[in-house]
Order: C-alpha cells, then sequence, then structure tokens
C-alpha cells in the first residue's frame, strides 16, 4: 500500500487559509452587489470573525516554523533601525515616543533575519497596544558577555504577577482579538537561536523585554 504523506501544520494553515481568502472575497461583492447586508448587525462580527481565522492560520504556521532557522549575517544597526523606523508613523499618531539607543560596538550576528524581524515586530507591536496617548516605548541595544542584549520597555499598563506567569503559553491572550501565539512564537525562534527571553513587569508602572541573542550562531547552527 502506498504511503501517505504526512502534511506539515504550515501546509495544512496555507492550504486553509486559501479558502478563507476566497470566502473573504466572497462576502464583499456580495456587500458591494447588496449594500443592505451591510446594515446586518451580525455583518461586521463575521467578516471580524473571518479575519481572525485567517490570522490564527498565519500564527500556527509561523509557530510550526519557529524553530527552522537559515542563518545569514545581520548588520544589527541598520536591521533594527530599518524595523523601528517602520513604526515611528504610527507612534506618531499616536502621539507616543518611540526611541532607539544603541550602545554598542558591535556590528553584525549571524541569525535567520526574518525569524529575528518576527520577534521584534511581534513586540513593539504590543507595546504600542499596551500604551497611551503621551506613553514611551524604548529599545536599547547593548552587549555583554559574547551576546547581543536588547530590551524592549514601555510606559504602559503593565501586567500582574498572574498574567506574567502565562504570557508565553499558546493560545493564552488577555485581547479581544488577540490568537495567544505571538509570544509564544518569539520565545521559541529565540530558543532556537541559543537566545532567551526574559520579561519583567509592574501594573500601571510598564513592561520590560530582555532578549539575549549570542553574537555567533550555536555549534549545530548549521544543521538546523
Amino acid at each position: 500500500m502506498r504511503e501517505q504523506p504526512v502534511l506539515s501544520l504550515s501546509t495544512i494553515s496555507h492550504e486553509l487559509r486559501n479558502p478563507l481568502t476566497l470566502i473573504h472575497s466572497t462576502l464583499q461583492l456580495i456587500g458591494n452587489h447588496y449594500p443592505e447586508v451591510t446594515n446586518d448587525p451580525l455583518w461586521p462580527q463575521l467578516l471580524l470573525d473571518i479575519n481572525y481565522m485567517s490570522q490564527l492560520l498565519s500564527e500556527l504556521s509561523s509557530l510550526n516554523s519557529s524553530q527552522t532557522l537559515h542563518y545569514s549575517q545581520i548588520d544589527i544597526r541598520q536591521f533594527l533601525t530599518n524595523i523601528v523606523s517602520s513604526f515611528y508613523s504610527t507612534a506618531q499618531s499616536q502621539t507616543k515616543e518611540l526611541t532607539l539607543n544603541f550602545e554598542t560596538d558591535e556590528k553584525f550576528i549571524m541569525g535567520d533575519s526574518l525569524k529575528i524581524r518576527e520577534v521584534f515586530i511581534n513586540l513593539i507591536k504590543n507595546a504600542l497596544e499596551a500604551t497611551r496617548s503621551g506613553d514611551q516605548i524604548v529599545i536599547d541595544v547593548k552587549s555583554r558577555w559574547n551576546r547581543l542584549v536588547v530590551t524592549v520597555s514601555d510606559s504602559g499598563s503593565g501586567m500582574d504577577a498572574c498574567r506574567l506567569s502565562t504570557i508565553f503559553e499558546p493560545f493564552v491572550t488577555y485581547k479581544s482579538d488577540g490568537t495567544g501565539l505571538g509570544l509564544t512564537i518569539v520565545k521559541n525562534i529565540m530558543n532556537a537561536h541559543g537566545g532567551a527571553v526574559q520579561v519583567y513587569s509592574k501594573p500601571g508602572i510598564g513592561t520590560k523585554f530582555i532578549l539575549i541573542l549570542p553574537l555567533t550562531p550555536p555549534e549545530k547552527a548549521a544543521d538546523i
């Protein structure tokens, strides 16, 4: 008997996103052809549910591939400057201060640039969501003991000890539209790089994520 191929979670997620995209497009066409249907109180929730399912499938795919790395040399200053710059207009529109500080002479690290980019985008987006007008978000870049240490801190609402204890667990979320996978993906990516992520937070004071990345890849990096 012919052995059936084993489908990865990423493949399944991709295949499910395709019909979801078609459903979303069809609903938009229906809304254009019959504008009265968009006045139904259930219509906005229907679109939100479809968007949520698409987001969930996308993050499940990211979670599945978060420990598969493709190493390259990363110009850390240019890399982080580009990422943070992409959030400046959002921070400005929300009257929040977003700052990037470099306190290291290190120029390069070895890592998976797409995966590490996902880590920082996730944390900066979370910081923007956790802060209010007038709050600050600061990214500090330092190097210690052959490690790159990046701190992403905000002066937002913060978290209590109970919430903090489950922050990296999958499907645990305190956002109405969250999947609870973002920080799980962050932790997996950091672990795969031989690094670590730590978090400190207090209600009403803010939250600080500390990312620790080796400046040189783990011994078995070429095998990953």
